[in-house]
């Protein structure tokens, strides 16, 4: 089984809340024609200088959205890089979520914003502006060996997806399909793509079947479709863009004849599945001149230059430019009435993340423990739903033991978001959550939380994981770095920004980091492992919660170097180099060998999943828990990438759960 993606998170630093007051900084337009703009305008007429600004800003919602938001964040940090600025991917729903309670500034949305959300938003005062920023064209995509499927008209779309739907096989969609196995991939219940698709293809938003492999993360729907010859999935266009040599994107036929997603298609609404893709900005952050600045950098012709860059379609100049009315006008305190596409389908629904489900037939499984068994379940009785969030490092290991475990129990509905170990923990002392995955111990401050909430939990050691520092492959300078010279890199303030600083033998490369987000457990562990100090770290650095955006950092920048969870190094080893770290012993590699026997060090450690003691008096949750630690569970920790616990340990996670089941 190989290392399945996550959703992720992230662009530039660290998570705030909304706030500041509501006076008179107001963004005008920055221009640039893909030079990025350096300074910005106030409604007092002061020009300020983007290389002045400081401070935060916290951006949620979307993965659809999350490319364009990410690809501007990186472009204003280039004039900006004393801003630290945040992209989280909850899916529209989630973020909306965040973004109603205060918790962001920016909200990445694929749909409007729904009734009930913009009531939440009213409830806390919280008042906000939609900016259309792209058009996306929602694509429908197959296996690149699928030599018989071209188009698909809407019809045979809803036969496939629609609630109920018993559409197993492609001859069943058309009789001149092959008999071969249909294996469905597409978003979780909390992406505005799902109600968007939902909504157009089934009548009827969220009215979709249920056993097909969700996720909220682009990436692991695109990895699913391109590692299954009967596979069909959907998703934003820029994901088809960015995997057209792995995916291939069928022609859909709304009545008028087989049409394409192309940048022309999409642009003229003629695909049947185009649609607008939009930010939403608080009031009361615009106040701030760092999100002011960032808002009106996004509508400038810097920020605007990067939609097609990153799969998407531009807006038409003159939308582009009543945006921009829009948003300056809206700064200024005036009430801004959104302005939806005349041919966009709203959509929406409610929370969800990663759902895995797979048909299987029932069988009982006993899993050992130190002092007699956990009890033997019958998987194929069970049903319900399982939520599950946290951190992105533990997210492979759950996620391939929750595709072992539906293999099993099919009627067990599954879902795996990835908000990060503090993200998760979080959700998870709210109640919203049955488990936490988490690359580190829970705090004080969030187990008092739980505390608060009434939330009890176990906490159950599932894996070694060995943090692992990467650089690029063709970095053919650096194999070993002593934590000294980690530190010194990576230290708050740090200036650090060449090789040569680093190791006078080291060539004259700018260097480019990359490292987790500020609600990551790896954050948290790296940071106080090496700098002394938990959260103690540099800022201007390409941070995010999803270790795949990390990846594809590193593999594009000869000079770049980052960290995060040793399965996404063995996952992506032909891409990027790893780099022995030197503690005072001498250069150790991470391998399951060091890792295990704790001479990777600082950087082994255990990693967790947190239980609530409620959900498992659930037999759906207790029988995920049972079989989680069973050797059929367990068997799944070194094909994604982890190391298996001790017996000692094992025993020790067994007898906890053991010990608080009903």
């Amino acid at each position: 089984m190989s290392l399945l993606v996550a959703l992720l998170v992230i662009t530039s630093m660290v998570l705030v809340a909304c706030g500041g007051d509501d006076d008179d900084v107001t963004p005008t337009t920055s221009t640039g024609s893909g030079t990025a703009a350096t300074t910005t305008t106030t409604t007092t007429g002061e020009t300020t200088d983007l290389g002045d600004l400081g401070g935060e800003v916290a951006i949620d919602g979307s993965s659809t959205v999350f490319p364009i938001t990410q690809a501007v964040a990186e472009e204003f940090n280039a004039a900006a890089p004393d801003v630290r600025i945040t992209v989280g991917v909850s899916g529209t729903g989630g973020g909306f979520e965040k973004f109603c309670a205060g918790e962001t500034d920016i909200s990445n949305a694929s749909r409007h914003i729904k009734d009930s959300e913009a009531a939440l938003c009213a409830e806390n005062g919280v008042e906000f502006v939609e900016l259309e920023i792209a058009v996306d064209g929602l694509s429908v995509v197959v296996s690149p060996n699928n030599d018989w499927a071209s188009c698909l008209t809407m019809e045979q779309l809803g036969s496939i997806w629609a609630p109920g739907s018993t559409v197993s096989n492609w001859n069943q969609i058309d009789d001149s399909f092959p008999d071969e196995r249909l294996k469905l991939y597409g978003p979780g219940t909390d992406s505005g793509t799902f109600d968007y698709f939902t909504d157009e293809v089934n009548g009827e938003e969220g009215a979709s079947r249920a056993d097909y492999t969700a996720s909220e993360d682009d990436n692991v729907l695109v990895q699913g479709v391109s590692g299954d010859a009967g596979s069909l999935g959907y998703f934003g266009y820029a994901y088809y863009i960015e995997n057209e040599g792995n995916v291939q994107a069928l022609g859909i036929d709304g009545g008028e004849g087989c049409i394409q997603p192309t940048p022309e298609t999409v642009a003229a609404y003629e695909y049947p599945l185009s649609r607008p893709v939009f930010v939403y900005v608080a009031r009361e952050s615009l106040a701030r001149p760092e999100v002011s600045a960032f808002a009106d950098f996004y509508l400038s012709d810097s920020g605007m230059t990067v939609v097609p860059e990153v799969g998407y379609v531009q807006i038409p100049t003159e939308l582009q430019a009543e945006m921009q009315t829009r948003l300056t006008a809206f700064a200024a305190g005036e009430d801004v009435a959104a302005a939806p596409s005349p041919d966009a389908s709203p959509a929406a629904t409610e929370p969800a993340a990663a759902t895995s489900t797979t048909a299987a037939a029932p069988t009982t499984t006993t899993a050992p423990v130190a002092d007699g068994t956990l009890p033997a379940v019958e998987y194929g009785d069970l049903s319900g739903e399982i939520n599950i969030d946290g951190s992105s490092t533990v997210f492979p290991i759950a996620q391939a033991v929750a595709e072992e475990f539906n293999a099993e129990a099919s009627d067990v509905r599954i879902a795996i978001g990835v908000s990060g170990t503090g993200g998760g923990f979080e959700k998870f002392c709210a109640g919203e959550t049955d488990i936490s995955n988490a690359s580190r111990h829970i705090k004080d401050e969030e187990a008092a939380l739980c505390a608060t909430n009434g939330v009890e939990f176990v906490e159950v050691a599932v894996a070694f994981d060995g943090i692992s520092v990467v650089v690029n492959a063709d970095n053919d300078w650096a194999s070993c770095m002593t934590v000294e010279q980690l530190a010194a890199v990576w230290a708050p303030g740090s200036t650090i920004n060449n090789w040569n600083q680093v190791d006078p033998s080291f060539p004259d490369e700018e260097l480019k980091l990359f490292g987790p987000g500020t609600d990551s457990g790896t954050f948290d562990y790296f940071t106080a492992e090496v700098n002394g100090e938990e959260g103690a770290s540099r800022a201007d650095y390409t941070a995010s919660e999803d270790d795949n955006v990390l990846v594809q950092g590193v593999v594009g920048e000869t000079g770049g170097m980052g960290y995060f969870g040793y399965a996404y190094y063995v996952e992506n080893q032909d891409s990027l180099k790893v780099v022995a770290i030197d503690s005072g012993a001498g250069c150790v590699e991470p391998t399951p060998e060091t890792i295990a026997d704790g001479s990777y060090t600082p950087l082994s450690r255990p990693i967790f999943i947190y239980v609530s003691t409620e959900a498992l008096a659930r037999p759906e949750v207790a029988g995920f828990i049972t079989f989680f630690l069973s050797e059929d569970g367990l068997v799944t920790i070194p094909e994604v990438g982890y190391i298996n616990l001790d017996e000692a340990t094992l025993a020790a996670s067994i007898a906890t759960v053991a010990d608080v089941l009903p």
